[in-house]
Formats: structure tokens, sequence, C-alpha cells
């Protein structure tokens, strides 16, 4: 039933027949004045509270096409065809971005992204001889039914500016692949420690170069030389998400 809100609050007429409201009469109509109010506000307050949660379950975004907005604390913030980017231009966006640039190589390996997004995103306009040898061996690359991801084990931030970092990553790489298509799988696991030199351009870290050697394995990791990469300061604070 509809409420005619105008005449809340007043006092309801004098019947004709009745003459002078009486006391009772007169409290009750008030009484029942105020609870149409409240029920009036609680309905309006339940009202609202849905509206934000629809919001909130529809994104409240328009985003389209094939990026995907994400809201990490130092970035990456957007994810392009698989190929993430937006980084805060402090140490722990640098960290961040040089580790992801180890895993976007690893899924440009795996034919799973393409390498000249890769390039286009996360490279520098002019990157060194070793990098650019890496982005031809990971180009036009066939998809792979074999997986192959790359896990940081320990950051260093060797050097940092607001326009270059140095970034020093130890990272086990774990593949798993298919024996000759016989349905057996294989898995193995590489330690390596890759050395990403970078570069604020276009309002994001780019790698500039970098510097790739096998090793230390855990084992021999233990007791590190205080002038080495895993015996200084290393970034704290790792979460790990999937793109799929």
């Amino acid at each position: 039933m509809a409420i005619d809100y105008r005449n809340v609050g007043s006092e309801p007429p004098s019947s004709p027949n009745t003459g002078t409201v009486s006391g009772d009469q007169h409290s009750d109509s008030k009484s029942g004045s105020k609870r149409w109010i409240i029920l009036g506000a609680v309905a309006l307050a339940i009202l609202a509270v849905v509206s934000v949660i629809v919001v909130g379950l529809s994104g409240g975004s328009d985003e389209t096409g094939g990026s995907d907005a994400i809201r990490a604390v130092h970035g990456p913030t957007t994810v392009n065809n698989g190929v993430p980017s937006g980084y805060t231009r402090d140490t722990q966006g640098a960290s961040t971005a040089a580790v992801n640039v180890l895993q976007a190589f690893d899924q440009a390996s795996q034919g799973r992204i393409d390498m000249n997004d890769v390039r286009s995103t996360m490279i520098a306009a002019d990157p060194g001889a070793e990098l650019a040898r890496e982005i031809e061996l990971g180009s036009n690359r066939v998809e792979s039914s074999d997986v192959m991801n790359t896990l940081p084990a320990a950051v260093h931030v060797s050097s940092f500016s607001a326009d270059a970092a140095q970034i020093s990553v130890w990272s086990m790489t774990t593949t798993q692949s298919d024996i000759n298509n016989t349905g057996t799988v294989a898995v193995s696991t590489l330690w390596a420690t890759t050395d990403i030199s970078l570069v604020w351009q276009d309002g994001d870290w780019k790698a500039k170069d970098w510097s790739y050697r096998q090793g230390p394995r855990p084992e021999d990791a233990s007791y590190p030389a205080a002038d080495s990469a895993l015996g200084g300061q290393l970034t704290a604070g790792y979460y790990t998400f999937y793109i799929d």
C-alpha cells in the first residue's frame, strides 16, 4: 500500500460525527505516525545497502577488452593480454616488476603470451644485448602443453633511484613435461640468479638488460658471502597469484 508522507506528522482531521478526538486516540495516532516514519527510514537504508552491494558485485567499472584491472599495493595494476604492468616508483614496485619480467618470459617461451606484448609493455626502448637475445629466443613460440613456472626465492635491490634500479632475483623454476607423449610426466627444478636492470620509462618500470647464471642451489646458499645478493637485505612481503 502506498503511503502519503505529506500527512505524516500532522494531526488527523476531526470526524464530523465525533467532534473532539480523545487523548488516547490522539496519542495512538502520533505513535502510528512515528512507526511509519521509522519503517520508511529502515526501508530506505536497506535499499541503499542493496544498491552498494549490487554495484560492488558488478565491479563498478566500464573497462572492456583484453585488459583486466587489479589492485596490488605496489603493482601491477593492469594485466593486458596476459602481460602485467603498472608499478609504483619505489623499491617494492621495482622488485615486483623484475620478478614479473622473469615470469613473463617463461609464459612467452611456452607460447602462452605473445613476446611482442611483453616487448611493448615490459621492455625498455633500447634493451641490452643479452636481453635482446632472450627476446628473440622467446618470440613466435607455439603454445606448449608443458608447464613452466618461476618463483622468486629471494629478491635483493642492489641499487635504486627514481629513474633506475638494479634487482637480483634468486629463483626456482619448476617444469612439468610429457615424456614423448606417453602420458607420463617428468618434473624438474632449476635454481638460478638473474640480475635485472630496470629504468623508469613511459610511467612504468621497464627491463633494460639482464644477466643470468645458474645457482646457487639451496644447500650451497646457507651461509652466503656478505657482499653477495643473498647476503644483503632481502625484499619481504611477497604474495603470488595466477593469471590464466
